[in-house]
């Protein structure tokens, strides 16, 4: 039996609406669409020109790193540095309005698939209410008895004897949830985006901050001087080759001192000497973004805490010594075993003395900023057998 006029009219009507689903839902022509559409064309476009700038400074960069090391030079640097980071902070702003824009965009686009699936189920189940089945009636019941849009398609290939016609649409509606399945996952794409975006610009003001301050001291330390900053380079150099040699005579005379028993089972496993968690790390081992790295490489990580924030061992050991420095300010150097030594710098105070054996976890001293600081942070350096090497590779993961 041929389904009736009115079947065959809506049968055509469903594959009209089935076949343009892709098309609608990728050139809505809705206000609300292009509006969005326009607002993150002209959001990228201001991106784009962001990254532009933020290139330009990168090469001048580059260019005044490979310049002899002057104050004016080492300013001129701070000063790109600092006008770079605040494009960063703008592009990575930028960013984050770019992609809430697109999210908008994308639950628009749900809506509207939305929207046309139902339309497109409401035809469907005309379609079977007016279909008849020549050898059977169609039990709707096994169509429209199930709650979920799987059930109804595992249902529906139950049935014997269905119209190639209502299967087509049926396929168009299936494609159209697997288009809708697509849209979820790319709005859950741009969350995480999200996400990370907002940890980058944590880290970006981060930077900002620290070329604030390296600017800030440097200007301290040497009061515009050219001959104060020549001066400044050299008690550098100096104090780095004292570290590197006293740390190797001191190293072999205090680890047989030192106990071996420790909590952790061995005392070349760092814990962190304060909460990393308390505002990140501004600057990791040999560090590309330090604002100093025209002068020295970056030999420690820095942690970012309030003045007088509690600094305490990451291991057990001997303190080699306790001194006061152009560079490091207030530091201390704690002899381990296994050839593992730290260092911890700028602080506000010292809590230890020379000589004194120390237990995991103890108080050092207080989180500061003096000697050549960029703001209040501590300095943490791990060196083994004197050599500098990276702290990460030794400390407990948070």
């Amino acid at each position: 039996m041929r389904p009736s006029l009115i079947t065959s009219f809506l049968l055509s009507t469903l594959i009209l609406l089935g076949s343009g689903v892709y098309v609608l839902a990728q050139e809505m022509t809705s206000e609300q669409i292009n509006a969005l559409n326009n607002e993150i064309e002209q959001k990228q476009q201001s991106i784009d020109q962001l990254n532009r700038q933020i290139d330009s400074y990168k090469e001048k960069i580059e260019q005044k790193q490979t310049q002899e090391a002057t104050l004016y030079g080492e300013l001129d640097l701070l000063d790109n540095r600092i006008a770079k980071t605040q494009l960063d902070i703008e592009a990575t702003e930028a960013e984050v309005d770019l992609v809430n824009a697109q999210i908008a965009l994308i639950e628009q686009e749900v809506h509207e698939l939305e929207a046309l699936m139902d339309k497109d189920m409401e035809l469907v189940a005309q379609i079977l209410q007016k279909i008849e089945i020549q050898d059977n009636t169609l039990p709707l019941q096994l169509v429209f008895g199930t709650d979920s849009f799987s059930d109804f398609f595992n249902n529906l290939e139950q049935l014997e004897s269905v119209s190639s016609d209502l299967k087509q649409a049926v396929e168009t509606a299936r494609r159209s949830k697997a288009k809708l399945l697509e849209k979820h996952e790319t709005e859950q794409g741009k969350k995480e985006q999200l996400t990370q975006l907002s940890a980058s610009l944590a880290q970006e003001e981060r930077q900002l901050e620290s070329s604030v301050g390296a600017k800030s001291s440097l200007l301290a330390a040497t009061q515009q001087s050219e001959a104060q900053f020549q001066e400044l380079l050299e008690d550098l150099r100096e104090e780095q080759v004292y570290l590197n040699q006293q740390i190797g005579i001191l190293q072999k005379e205090i680890e047989g001192k030192l106990n071996a028993s420790d909590e952790l089972g061995d005392s070349s496993i760092l814990s962190w000497p304060i909460d990393p968690t308390i505002r990140g790390i501004s600057a990791y081992f040999h560090d590309p973004s330090y604002p100093f790295r025209h002068l020295f490489e970056h030999s420690g990580l820095d942690l970012p805490a309030p003045t007088g924030t509690p600094v305490r061992s990451a291991a057990p050991g001997y303190i080699a010594w306790t001194r006061q420095g152009t560079l490091y300010g207030n530091y201390v150097m704690v002899i381990h075993t296994n050839g593992l030594a730290t260092l911890y710098a700028h602080l506000s105070r010292i809590d230890v003395s020379p000589d004194q054996f120390i237990s995991r976890g103890a108080q050092i001293g207080a989180v500061g900023s003096t000697g050549l600081s960029t703001g209040p942070h501590l300095h943490f350096e791990a060196r083994l057998n004197g050599i500098p090497t990276n702290p990460l590779d030794y400390l407990i993961s948070y």
